[in-house]
């Protein structure tokens, strides 16, 4: 006869040999025992298996298993299948409609976008059999090419929303160009507003080179929008785009010294302005959105733009006879500044002006030239920015003896992360103050946690704006 042995017997036998101790079996060790199954069957365990998805995409795309048409584009064949392809408007309306591919098995595409790649193919076809898709930042510009072409909303949306995440220096250009020739308007401005603020920050400071990649069309846009961030002043944009047109012109070149750029304009032995001759005549667009009124207020500004003759000397000549129109208004009391002007005059004519602050700590500067009699000081202390009106008694015969002055300016402070994105940004009103002699008036409070460096950006009007306007209309007539 066999032996038989209890199940209690034997779970007492095992919990003995475990503990290493001999014991009584009672009633709670059953008890114990029934909890602990219990808890491991009430217990779900995850475990990973192939989904469907994973197993569509594997068998059905890569491998084509019971494809039912097959699509050649760019020299390459993918064995696919309708009722995948037609997630697709593209396909949908080819397969659905009178096309003469409608009922083919072979269907040739031909690819006129050069940005479309056989790679981007592989990925958009491929996220029509997979519910993930992986987007590399460096090749996104195809694959948005590609979703672009087949339709696919919610593929472009995810295409954008990874530019958006990753605008920095070595995208922000090839980011801006597939927005604008694919239509997307909030890329298109994100992308703007990224060089806006970094074009003279970055593009000519470090590395300089990286300047001559900007487009004619992008610059002229660029230097006529009242919210570029320039550092300095006015004659810091024209500056840079002289260095600008000589890599434009000498691509390969290294030596990048202002010395070059100088020699180079200075030696033209033709007296027409380079602006207006052949080779200068394709840069006019950008030059027109200077601002001349703010470029031509020192002496020695004036002195090396003429010396440079890129400029035609018609654009200037309309502007300092202006200008000093402007001096006699204010010298006879006759303009004590701007007060009620609309916003789109003031963007339109300010001063455009900037400076990087690197260390949280009390910083007083002035953005130097002619001002009309107000020596402006910019005050900052870590949280707050504040104007004044410096006069002091042994410069008064060099200010304005107006008792008080109006000045309109707006002010913006920005903080940008390591891909140079804005990540803290504040901007005052439009704000039309009056100053009297040695006032002082804050502007503006701002993060006092905010971490540096910062970029500070100002608009400043100092006289009426009907004495500022430029007319761009009489530019175009003197250059025909």
């Amino acid at each position: 006869m066999g032996l038989k042995f209890s199940t209690q017997y034997l779970v007492s036998s095992v919990t003995g040999y475990v503990t290493g101790r001999k014991r009584k079996y009672c009633d709670s060790d059953d008890e114990e025992v029934n909890k602990v199954i219990d808890i491991a069957l009430h217990t779900p365990k995850r475990k990973k298996l192939v989904s469907t998805a994973k197993y569509i995409y594997q068998a059905l795309f890569m491998e084509g298993q019971n494809s039912d048409v097959t699509v050649c584009a760019l020299g390459e064949e993918f064995n696919l299948h309708r009722v995948y392809l037609c997630q697709s408007p593209y396909f949908a309306s080819m397969f659905g409609g009178s096309w003469l591919e409608t009922n083919q098995k072979y269907i040739n595409i031909d690819i006129v976008d050069p940005l479309i790649s056989v790679d981007s193919m592989k990925v958009v076809l491929g996220s029509l059999y997979n519910c993930e898709i992986v987007l590399n930042p460096l090749e996104i510009v195809p694959i948005l090419a590609t979703a672009t072409m087949f339709q696919l909303d919610g593929l472009i949306e995810k295409c954008t929303e990874v530019m958006l995440e990753t605008i920095n220096p070595k995208t922000a250009l090839s980011y801006y160009n597939a927005a604008c020739l694919y239509g997307d308007k909030k890329l298109q401005d994100v992308c703007f507003k990224w060089f806006l603020v970094n074009l003279m920050p970055y593009y000519f400071s470090f590395p300089l080179l990286e300047l001559k990649t900007i487009p004619v069309p992008l610059m002229a846009k660029l230097i006529a929008d009242p919210d570029l961030f320039v550092i300095q002043t006015e004659y810091s944009i024209y500056v840079m785009l002289k260095y600008w047109i000589y890599m434009q012109l000498f691509t390969e070149t290294e030596d990048l010294s202002i010395a070059t750029v100088n020699e180079y304009f200075c030696s033209r032995t033709e007296t027409l302005p380079y602006l207006l001759t052949t080779e200068g005549k394709q840069f006019i667009s950008v030059f027109q959105g200077l601002r001349l009124q703010n470029l031509l207020s020192h002496q020695l500004d004036v002195l090396l733009v003429i010396r440079d003759n890129i400029i035609p000397r018609t654009w200037l000549d309309t502007v300092i006879l202006q200008q000093w129109k402007n001096v006699l208004r204010v010298n006879q009391n006759d303009d004590k500044g701007p007060r009620d002007i609309s916003d789109e005059i003031f963007l339109a004519s300010s001063l455009r002006c900037g400076r990087i602050l690197t260390v949280n700590e009390r910083h007083v500067w002035r953005w130097t030239g002619f001002h009309f009699g107000v020596d402006l000081l910019m005050i900052t202390d870590g949280s707050t920015i504040s104007i004044k009106r410096n006069h002091r008694s042994e410069f008064e015969q060099l200010l304005s003896l107006q008792t008080t002055r109006h000045v309109a300016i707006r002010v913006t402070v920005t903080r940008l992360n390591e891909q140079r994105q804005i990540v803290y940004s504040k901007q005052s009103e439009i704000l039309k103050v009056s100053l009297s002699k040695g006032e002082e008036i804050q502007l503006m409070s701002f993060d006092k946690n905010v971490e540096y460096p910062i970029i500070i950006s100002a608009n400043i009007l100092y006289t009426s704006p009907e004495t500022q306007e430029i007319n761009i209309e009489e530019r175009h007539h003197n250059i025909s």
